[in-house]
């Protein structure tokens, strides 16, 4: 095949995978399988994980008139990522895929170089745990082309940390969240993967709930559709907040929830770290712990109904970081930074705070190290009227003895 460049000017050839015959891979079958991703009827881009361009395929020029003349570096300049008033406005097609862990839903674009022109795009990550992401491309001749759900979520939820909530159209900010019909919402994103029956959801949000209280949940499910939905038609049924047998749920597939992904990346990090694939283990938790900015819906500190989810949460977090304590064994300092939020996390955790001050220790941080134990021991007299099971000095013994 004819190698095609990326906007870098640097040559890539399209990917050849494993010999389909068992016989070594020759130079002959490279150029028949570089000439099958250019016969390939649909357009196909590949990118890295972090969306730049690495190369495409000849269909592709062809249908977006692109020929010698791409300038996107990134699938975000050449999909239009996170452009205001776009269907992927606040989102990244190539993180979407990545974090789905599967082939997007079709979106219909109009193409960077190729304006007044529509293409339906989806974007799958290469294959498993793979670095790279494979956008697929059609033209779009008429609406009715359009897949049955075509659809970026619609609505973004953020409850780790304080609750956060973002549209295509941009942030969902304000009071409203501390109000009834913001209430509504955290608990329906509490109770994300369920119908919740009206009456529970009364009795959730209202003290002393009575018999005209789930004509109050239905005034204020009302409320909030409009303001998630302000365009909707007036008769026609929410695609967000739905409702179903008595009860209400926010549709999975339109709406997104950090916790969610969140939690998947902690299961996949966890198990890649139990089968000793360390590199994965730590890319994946990583990713993980980066979306966690604060414990489960932190502006709802008291509300009873979010303490299960929000302790369940946060034993996955602890799990994260002491997976990559140990994975990080022979980095100190990533050990000792992820210690330090295991013992934020974990106050009167003796094992934690040892393992911790013997880092410092170790790194000569002996004033922090003196003021850290100080304070845990004033914590342990005050809660439980016990002293630390280890005392400063043991530690630099013991650190003298290995040294």
């Amino acid at each position: 095949m004819r190698p095609r460049q990326n906007p870098n000017g640097e040559k890539h050839q399209a990917l050849s995978g494993p010999p389909l015959d068992g016989q070594p891979r020759s130079g002959r079958r490279s150029e028949l399988l570089g000439e099958v991703f250019d016969l390939l009827p649909s357009g196909i881009v590949l990118a890295s994980r972090a969306g730049r361009l690495i190369v495409w395929n000849k269909s592709f020029e062809e249908m977006s008139g692109m020929d010698g003349k791409l300038r996107a570096r990134t699938c975000c300049e050449l999909f239009g990522c996170r452009a205001d008033g776009g269907p992927l406005a606040g989102a990244c097609l190539s993180e979407l895929a990545v974090s789905l862990g599967t082939r997007t839903p079709e979106l219909r674009l109009e193409l960077r170089g190729a304006p007044g022109r529509a293409f339906w795009v989806a974007a799958s990550p290469l294959y498993k745990g793979s670095a790279g992401v494979v956008f697929q491309v059609r033209p779009a001749t008429r609406e009715a082309d359009a897949p049955e759900r075509a659809q970026v979520p619609r609505l973004r939820i953020f409850l780790l940390g304080p609750t956060r909530v973002e549209t295509p159209e941009g942030p969902l900010g304000g009071d409203w969240l501390n109000q009834r019909a913001g209430q509504l919402l955290k608990y329906l994103a509490c109770e994300r993967h369920r119908i919740v029956p009206t009456e529970e959801i009364a009795e959730a949000i209202w003290p002393n709930p009575h018999p005209m209280t789930p004509n109050t949940v239905r005034h204020f499910i009302h409320a909030l559709r409009e303001k998630l939905e302000p365009e909707r038609p007036k008769h026609d049924r929410s695609s967000l907040v739905l409702a179903h047998r008595g009860g209400y749920r926010l549709d999975g597939d339109r709406v997104w929830v950090d916790a969610d992904e969140f939690e998947s990346g902690v299961r996949a990090g966890l198990a890649a770290f139990a089968e000793g694939e360390t590199g994965a283990a730590t890319q994946k938790l990583e990713h993980a712990l980066s979306l966690y900015r604060g414990h489960f819906l932190a502006d709802e500190p008291y509300a009873e109904w979010a303490l299960n989810e929000r302790e369940r949460l946060r034993s996955l977090a602890e799990s994260s970081l002491r997976a990559l304590a140990e994975l990080s064994a022979d980095d100190i300092g990533a050990a000792t930074g992820y210690l330090e939020w295991l013992a934020e996390m974990l106050p009167f955790d003796s094992e934690i705070h040892r393992r911790l001050l013997e880092l410092w220790v170790e790194q000569g941080y002996r004033s922090k190290a003196v003021r850290h134990y100080h304070a845990f021991q004033l914590r342990l007299l005050r809660e439980f009227g016990e002293q630390p099971s280890f005392s400063l000095s043991e530690l630099v013994a013991s650190r003298s003895r290995r040294g």
